[in-house]
C-alpha cells in the first residue's frame, strides 16, 4: 500500500496519534462539502456560457497542481482541496453540458450510477468480500498503467471502435476498484488515531476517485446511447 497509493503514502509518512483524531464522520462531511463546491462551480460554469479553451486548460493545470499540493501538505490541504473542487467544477460542468447536448438525460443517470457504484464498493469493502492487500493494490496500479498506455496508442493506431469500448469498460472497473484503496486509507487513519487535519487529505483522495468514476459513467452511458 505504501508504494501504490500516493494519498495513503503521504499519510503514512507523517502519521501520529492525536488528541483530536480523524473520524469517518469528519472525512464524510469534508467530502460532501467538496462535492457541493464542485456542484456549485459546475452549475455556474454551465449557466455562464463563457467557457473558453484557455479556461479549461487553466482549470486542468490548477486542478492537477492542487491535487499534488493538497495530498503532500496537511496544512495547505484545506485550501488546495477547495481550489481543486472549484477547478474540477469548471471541467465537469463543461463536459457534462457537452454530453447532455448529445445524449438526453445522461447527467442524472451518470450521477445516480456514480452514487450506486460508491455504495456498492463501500459494501464490498466493509464486508471484506474484496480484501485490499499489497498484491491487490499493486495489480490495480499495473492495470491502470496498461490502460493509459493502450489509450495513448489508440490515438495513433487504427484499433477501431471495439477497442475503445474495451478501454472505457476496463477504465470504469478500475475507477470503482480504486475506491477500495481510498477506503483502506481512511480506515487506517481512523484506527491509528491520526490527527483530524488529515481528514482533508483523505477527502481529497476520495474526491479524485469519485470524479474519475463520474467521468467513466458518462463515457459508458454515451456508448450505450450510441448503440441504441
Amino acid at each position: 500500500m505504501r508504494s501504490t497509493n500516493p494519498v495513503f503514502r503521504s499519510v503514512m509518512h507523517d502519521t501520529y496519534a492525536s488528541d483530536t483524531p480523524v473520524t469517518y464522520t469528519n472525512v464524510a462531511f469534508k467530502t460532501l462539502f467538496l462535492l457541493a463546491i464542485i456542484g456549485l462551480s459546475a452549475f455556474a460554469t454551465i449557466y455562464s456560457g463563457q467557457v473558453t479553451v484557455g479556461l479549461l486548460i487553466g482549470a486542468l493545470i490548477v486542478g492537477f497542481i492542487s491535487v499534488i499540493v493538497g495530498t503532500r501538505s496537511v496544512k495547505l490541504s484545506p485550501i488546495f482541496s477547495t481550489i481543486y473542487a472549484l477547478s474540477e467544477g469548471v471541467i465537469l460542468g463543461t463536459v457534462s453540458a457537452l454530453y447532455a447536448y448529445l445524449y438526453d438525460g445522461i447527467i442524472p443517470t451518470a450521477l445516480l450510477t456514480t452514487l450506486i457504484v460508491v455504495l456498492i464498493m463501500m459494501l464490498l469493502y466493509s464486508t471484506r468480500i474484496i480484501k485490499v492487500t499489497q498484491s491487490f493494490a499493486s495489480g490495480l496500479v499495473i492495470a491502470l498503467i496498461a490502460v493509459i498506455i493502450m489509450a495513448f496508442l489508440g490515438f495513433f493506431l487504427p484499433f477501431g471502435g471495439t477497442f475503445y469500448y474495451l478501454i472505457v469498460i476496463v477504465s470504469a472497473v478500475l475507477s470503482a476498484l480504486f475506491l477500495l484503496l481510498d477506503f483502506r486509507s481512511i480506515e487506517y487513519c481512523v484506527e491509528s488515531g491520526t490527527d483530524a487535519r488529515y481528514g482533508w487529505v483523505l477527502s481529497l483522495g476520495l474526491l479524485v476517485t469519485i470524479v474519475w468514476i463520474y467521468i467513466e459513467m458518462l463515457r459508458l452511458l454515451a456508448i450505450f446511447g450510441r448503440r441504441r
